[in-house]
């Protein structure tokens, strides 16, 4: 049963997804053609994702979106990297807004507040042709709020860069590098297509990330359907995989995953956050590594000292002291670094390990 001010079109989304992963039930697909016959509304939603994965399909193999991202993805080694002079954007450190919850052997719970982190204001389409053309990027410790020339936003993660190229009847975009989030303005005549190594996804209005991180790629939908093709197989043989919201599609070489996430967890990192629930001291260092200036050093003895919680993306210092105020690590501290140590702290190293 819906609720008022449910999208049909997101439902419709939903519907066909379970439909097309083999496994409805027959009371399900009941189910979902009583709900398409209940209001015109929800047939003409259902009809619509039909064609929009129809032309979604045909898209990812039409010659013209394949030259397109060809180019796109061939520009990547002549552009310049971001200008090292600039300083990069960092919020005010914050120590006393990173508090501990809960502290057991090995395990450190965080919070902060998310209003410290606000996304910045969106740039317009005409502001970013006049500053970058099609090419955008966000340097080390910075996130960028871009609305695309159709009306799509994106944000772009820290360390980041994209190209895009539009056109009367295609949207194509190459993820360069590190992650962005698409919200993608609906317009089911011209698919939204994103590129990112070695696997697309296309939509025609939704919202999803697309990460290019630690040697894999990853598309996570949060609000309605996105058809991924992947270079690797599934494990039932197929290339292309229907997304629906709450799951996150993860290739690595050849192996291709498809799991249920949350999605408020997952999108943390667009309010300033990130969330790690017994992942290994090096991993955490790393990822707040690229939203700051690279400052912690975790040494091999501390290395794999297992971390749950909340973090402040920009607040190496408030958590490093938070860690050794929890007796976790030796903080060594100098002009650009902070070196974390087990020292003779006996601490399980039982932290899961990031494949």
């Amino acid at each position: 049963m819906t609720q008022d001010g449910d999208d049909p079109f997101d439902i419709a989304a939903a519907h066909w997804a379970r439909l097309q992963s083999g496994t409805a039930t027959s009371a399900e697909r009941a189910a979902i053609a009583a709900w398409c016959d209940a209001a015109p509304a929800h047939r003409a939603a259902m009809d619509a994702v039909e064609r929009g994965w129809d032309v979604a399909g045909a898209a990812e193999q039409d010659d013209a979106m394949a030259a397109m991202l060809a180019q796109m993805q061939a520009r990547q080694t002549e552009a310049s990297a971001p200008s090292t002079s600039r300083r990069p954007w960092r919020a005010a450190l914050l120590a006393a807004s990173l508090t501990a919850l809960l502290a057991v052997p090995a395990t450190l719970w965080f919070t902060s507040r998310p209003a410290e982190h606000p996304v910045p204001p969106a740039l317009s389409g005409e502001q970013v042709a006049q500053a970058t053309g099609t090419r955008l990027f966000s340097p080390a410790g910075r996130r960028r709020n871009i609305q695309l020339p159709d009306g799509s936003r994106v944000i772009l993660d820290a360390d980041s860069a994209i190209r895009f190229a539009f056109s009367a009847d295609k949207r194509a975009v190459a993820l360069e590098s590190g992650r962005a989030y698409f919200a993608v303005q609906k317009d089911k005549s011209r698919p939204f297509s994103v590129s990112a190594g070695k696997l697309t996804a296309t939509a025609v209005g939704t919202a999803f990330d697309v990460s290019r991180l630690s040697g894999r790629e990853q598309v996570t939908t949060t609000e309605g359907l996105v058809r991924v093709v992947t270079a690797a197989a599934t494990h039932n043989g197929s290339r292309a995989t229907l997304l629906p919201a709450g799951m996150r599609l993860t290739q690595k070489d050849q192996s291709v995953s498809v799991d249920p996430v949350d999605v408020t967890r997952e999108s943390a990192w667009r309010d300033g956050r990130i969330v790690f629930t017994g992942r290994c001291l090096s991993d955490v260092a790393a990822e707040m590594n690229r939203y700051g200036s690279g400052r912690l050093e975790v040494k091999e003895d501390a290395a794999h000292i297992a971390i749950s919680g909340v973090f402040d993306i920009d607040n190496a210092d408030g958590l490093a002291e938070a860690l050794e105020q929890q007796g976790l690590v030796h903080v060594a501290r100098n002009a650009d670094r902070i070196v974390l140590t087990r020292g003779d702290q006996i601490i399980p190293g039982d932290c899961a390990v990031r494949g």
